[in-house]
């Protein structure tokens, strides 16, 4: 019975896995390196809703910044997934678990910052604006959600060392 959300919960992430993460990575990375070879693929991108036109080599490092940050997520989600698997094995305080939770904060605080900076700076610079977003924002949930993850490694760390010297007392 307790299983019963686990399994819900890894059924959801592995749908998302197949349906969206594994058909991303390779468009995406298609996308990335056709753009260096074909222009034309980035007039869709060319003319923003101010009129304003951005060079291919800046439009360029900018998408090619997005799908680094991309990869960087889908990476993490599937450490996520993977780490899931040691849940359903009943190993939640496994090295294995512990690591990836450090691995997934790292990398969710990385792509939120990185993510937070690249619109900044695309705003910046190319749309000639400075504009702060003080709400509620993905690149501050991802931040949070990469400290959480970090805040539970540390967990986790200390309730298997609890654990191995409670059965080491008995």
């Amino acid at each position: 019975m307790k299983m019963k959300k686990l399994n819900i919960l890894k059924s959801l992430v592995d749908f998302i896995w197949y349906i969206t993460c594994l058909p991303l990575v390779p468009l995406t990375l298609f996308f990335a390196v056709y753009m260096f070879f074909n222009d034309d693929i980035l007039k869709v991108f060319n003319v923003l809703d101010q009129g304003i036109i951005i060079t291919p080599w800046y439009l360029k490092i900018l998408l090619l910044l997005i799908a680094i940050v991309l990869f960087v997520s889908i990476y993490s989600f599937y450490l996520f997934r993977s780490t899931l698997a040691y849940f359903q094995k009943r190993k939640p305080f496994d090295d294995f678990v512990i690591n990836n939770y450090r691995k997934i904060g790292n990398l969710l605080a990385i792509s939120g910052a990185s993510g937070a900076i690249i619109s900044f700076s695309f705003n910046l610079f190319i749309k000639s604006s400075l504009q702060l977003n003080f709400g509620l924002s993905s690149y501050l949930f991802a931040v949070c959600l990469g400290l959480f993850f970090m805040v539970l490694s540390e967990t986790f760390k200390v309730a298997k060392t609890a654990k191995q010297e409670n059965d080491l007392t008995i």
